[in-house]
């Protein structure tokens, strides 16, 4: 593997999708929340605010509380919830909601102020993230019935989260690492390492460059966040119909630096392979 950095000749489009809205709909139960995450960047000992709006969309009346807890991601990218307080880098116990307790009719919504209070020490200097949950403060009972026929009783509660992420405004440097670019079967796997400050939003892309007839094609672009100090796994996956024969394969990184972006070249092969 190649790797190296270069001066972009030209602005790589930094894609960053965030979703604005979550809908959650399990057994009749119907609620919308917005935004999905709040980034806050309040100094240590100073004071932040958000908003989250919650929304009943069901047709009866929804009692809700609020709390907090932590999160973190694997390597491919997927959050693991966490309890509050587990992760070394949780701002759980600095966040406050107000309402924390209320009610909506159908169709009604809430604004809820979420107050981030960060401490004067330490701990303030570096990137923070949690989870805010909305749930159901009642439980829903319902009963099934088992392969030896008891009636067993089910307790289910709901909940869904936003995302809160909270960055010092010292924490400015931004840095994005290239570890490993390889090929597995059918998959490209550019493998990287946010070594900065800050949470990374990155674009990524591999390239692929045919050295028999210099034909040059792109597969489909990856948009993603990565936190401080954690590792992740971008996979490329190359189509069935992909002509055979010997490539260079260029991995790009792309977070947002406006002067240089972070690439890995390699050289595979693609055999011929059935569409079926």
């Amino acid at each position: 593997m190649k790797r190296f950095q270069h001066n972009r000749t030209k602005r790589v489009a930094l894609l960053v999708m965030l979703c604005t809205l979550v809908f959650f709909d399990a057994f009749g139960q119907k609620i919308s929340a917005s935004p999905t995450r709040l980034n806050f960047k309040v100094s240590p000992g100073a004071t932040g605010k958000g908003i989250i709006t919650v929304t009943n969309n069901a047709t009866e009346r929804q009692e809700f509380n609020v709390d907090f807890g932590d999160f973190d991601a694997t390597r491919a990218g997927k959050s693991k919830f966490l309890e509050k307080g587990v992760s070394e880098r949780s701002c759980a116990d600095w966040i406050n909601a107000t309402p924390a307790l209320f009610a909506l009719d159908p169709g009604e919504s809430q604004r809820v102020e979420l107050t981030m209070d960060v401490p004067q020490d330490s701990s303030a200097f570096i990137a923070r993230w949690a989870m805010a949950y909305i749930r159901l403060s009642a439980e829903r009972k319902s009963q099934q019935e088992g392969e030896d026929g008891l009636i067993v009783n089910l307790n289910q509660s709901y909940r869904f989260g936003v995302y809160v992420f909270q960055t010092p405004p010292t924490a400015t440097y931004a840095k994005g690492e290239l570890i490993d670019f390889k090929q597995k079967d059918d998959q490209l796997i550019l493998r990287l390492r946010n070594i900065g400050e800050t949470f990374l939003k990155c674009n990524s892309y591999a390239e692929l460059t045919n050295l028999q007839t210099g034909e040059t094609s792109r597969l489909k672009p990856r948009n993603f966040t990565v936190l401080p100090a954690s590792n992740r796994d971008v996979t490329f996956v190359i189509p069935k119909d992909y002509p055979p024969g010997k490539y260079s394969v260029l991995g790009v990184l792309d977070y947002g630096n406006r002067d240089e972006v972070e690439a890995a070249e390699i050289e595979i092969t693609i055999q011929q392979r059935s569409n079926q």
